[in-house]
């Protein structure tokens, strides 16, 4: 039995054939109807054949939402519209300029889901589950994790937000977004912290850290005239306190010694103020009061390009194998992962590494929550620091990637011994660690 054009492709794509056949029509009647749908059909590349997709509406609005970039200057320029499909896909009608790698694996645009570089803009982590929690109070709908959230249910809430701040990377949702760019931001300096800190914790949506994470608040420093992520330890003396205190202490020293190695890593300062430590975090993904750069997590990319869902070297090197990475940020790579064990990072999974679009590859970002997360309090409870590092034998480097391995966990180790903000458990510790890194030189 034959069916419509509209039926037919609401199943899945087809190309004219495969609609003639299930039409039973001929080539010129298939075309003349094509062409009488208009915008409704979405023409796909696919080699000599293209497929036809019918378009549909979504997220409580049309059949094509807007995507922009927006540059070092905070100028957005528009580069697809995203197409929900029929059939359950979506499209990305690509316009001149737009990096090749954002069509996807399947380099014609044509998504099973939301393409990968959307997910990015899902609320996540201690600042998501706020951001949900309010929500989730309006519509009663709506999970308060957003890692549950439906794809029309994401949808909706870009269509709605596409200029959060809070925002990773520099792609813009909707049009509506797009016009609010340049709103009004509001400024802080460091003796603001410790109030910002109370007004987070305050919130109850907000306050407690499942999953271990630190609490941790976004703003624009007035001091360094730069947007900035702000991670804090709890207020006073108590054992978790000082431990997450020591946590926010290796994470800054972590990236002082990559720096030391020249390995991309974020620009970080201790502050203490109000019985708090303060962790300020430059971002690489904003430039001045509105520019934005890009920036995908390593966990998207995988997941489009690669499947491997494992560590970073091993998702690296097939993305090298792909052409989509070069050899240095492979190196670089396989140096942090290396560098994180022998610090005794445990939370080195792929949403905690960024990589920025450059032409037709992606490039390693600097890298950041490269701490001893191993030493963290566990469900309240502070243990005692003890850990031993991997062997160089058990890391597969070569002697001069061993060479610059030593270099950096040494300048660690040595800069927490000497750290007066750190505990005397963790400086003892360092110590213990230093001399282990002496005897594999």
């Amino acid at each position: 039995m034959s069916v419509s054009i509209q039926e037919y492709l609401r199943r899945a794509p087809a190309t004219s054939k495969e609609i003639q056949l299930a039409t039973s029509q001929n080539q010129a009647a298939v075309s003349r109807q094509l062409r009488a749908m208009a915008d409704s059909v979405i023409k796909i590349p696919n080699g000599r054949s293209p497929l036809y997709a019918l378009a549909c509406n979504a997220f409580g609005g049309g059949d094509r939402f807007s995507i922009f970039m927006v540059d070092a200057q905070g100028t957005p320029s528009p580069v697809a519209y995203l197409r929900p499909l029929a059939h359950g896909g979506f499209f990305i009608e690509a316009f001149t300029g737009i990096p090749s790698v954002l069509m996807g694996d399947s380099k014609n645009g044509l998504f099973d889901d939301l393409p990968y570089f959307l997910e990015d803009l899902r609320p996540q982590g201690f600042l998501g589950r706020k951001i949900a929690a309010n929500l989730a109070g309006q519509d009663t709908h709506l999970p308060h994790d957003p890692k549950r959230w439906s794809k029309d249910q994401l949808g909706r809430y870009l269509v709605a937000n596409g200029d959060d701040f809070d925002f990773s990377g520099n792609l813009v949702f909707s049009l509506q977004g797009c016009l609010r760019i340049r709103r009004c931001i509001e400024k802080h300096g460091e003796d603001d912290y410790s109030q910002l800190a109370e007004q987070v914790l305050g919130d109850d949506s907000y306050g407690s850290s499942a999953g271990g994470e630190q609490p941790k608040f976004t703003t624009f420093c007035r001091e360094r005239q730069r947007h900035v992520i702000v991670k804090f330890s709890p207020k006073g003396e108590s054992d978790v306190a000082r431990r997450w205190r020591d946590m926010l202490i290796t994470e800054h020293y972590a990236t002082e010694a990559l720096h030391v190695c020249h390995t991309p890593a974020a620009e970080t300062k201790l502050i203490e103020k109000g019985g708090r430590l303060f962790l300020e975090s430059i971002r690489f993904d904003r430039s001045g009061e509105y520019g934005r750069l890009a920036m995908l997590s390593l966990q998207v990319v995988d997941a489009e390009f690669v499947g491997d869902g494992q560590s970073w070297p091993s998702i690296a090197e097939a993305m090298l194998k792909m052409e989509l990475m070069g050899s240095l940020d492979d190196f670089f790579i396989r140096l942090l992962w290396c560098f994180g064990r022998m610090i005794h990072n445990t939370d080195m999974h792929t949403g905690n590494l960024s990589l920025s679009i450059e032409g037709d590859c992606f490039k390693l970002l600097p890298i950041y929550d490269m701490c001893s997360m191993g030493f963290a309090p566990k469900s309240g409870e502070v243990l005692a620091y003890d850990f031993v590092a991997p062997k160089l034998d058990d890391l597969s480097l070569e002697e001069h990637e061993c060479l610059v391995l030593l270099k950096a966990t040494q300048f660690f180790w040595e800069s927490i011994s000497l750290e007066a903000l750190a505990s005397d458990e963790l400086r003892a510790f360092a110590l213990s660690q230093l001399q282990g890194v002496e005897n594999e030189k």
